[in-house]
């Protein structure tokens, strides 16, 4: 599905994905958005990249030393985004292409995105180019493991139901599709070292389900 098709999807869901994702969660999405922020560099400018309702910059609150920036293809997202986030900055744009210049970024996170991106091998390049020396990209992520046969198959049975009646058919079968693509950590560490990243942080939650990984550019 292009990114139109997903920002059309993830616009329609805004008012209620907060609290799915809590729900879905237990709560737990709030802890591991604070793990990874504690993993990150301590100050410089922040880009949150499939930045959603901007949880992610909403829990840097107005301490943090540098500017919070959030990009995502979906107006729908950004708009409560902006709403949660006042001294945030919101711009409409995809990963693989994005409108900053170079070293501009001491941080790049992405909660729960990097398996949507339609081409990681470009946003990894991106995040390079964007990252001044000594920067981190911060990865939240459903990750292909052991268990990814059977949390399909919950998805397709057992959690079919509530995901029918939240979001209809086109956009679950969208969320089925997004955990088949999901990648597993040395998948993703391969692609970063490639690029000129080092891993420098990893951890699994919701056992394993949810891996956070942090690399930082070294090249």
């Amino acid at each position: 599905m292009r990114y139109r098709g997903v920002a059309e999807i993830f616009s329609q869901i805004s008012g209620i994905y907060d609290r799915f994702l809590s729900t879905a969660t237990a709560g737990r999405i709030h802890s591991w958005q604070r793990e990874l922020l504690s993993q990150m560099n301590p100050s410089g400018n922040w880009l949150d990249v499939g930045t959603g309702t901007g949880e992610v910059l909403r829990k840097l609150r107005d301490r943090y030393e540098g500017i919070r920036v959030g990009v995502d293809p979906a107006i729908g997202m950004l708009r409560i985004a902006k709403e949660k986030c006042g001294s945030c900055y919101f711009i409409q744009a995809v990963g693989e292409s994005l409108p900053f210049k170079d070293g501009s970024f001491s941080n790049i996170s992405l909660s729960l995105v990097f398996r949507h991106l339609q081409d990681k091998e470009s946003f990894i390049e991106e995040a390079g180019r964007l990252l001044a020396e000594g920067g981190r990209v911060g990865i939240i992520d459903i990750g292909k493991f052991r268990g990814t046969p059977f949390l399909l198959f919950l998805m397709r049975t057992l959690l079919k139901p509530i995901g029918l009646l939240l979001f209809g058919k086109d956009k679950w079968d969208f969320f089925i599709h997004s955990v088949e693509e999901s990648y597993s950590l040395e998948e993703i560490r391969s692609m970063f070292e490639r690029k000129g990243f080092s891993l420098s942080y990893r951890s699994g939650r919701f056992f394993g389900v949810v891996q956070i990984a942090i690399f930082i550019k070294t090249a």
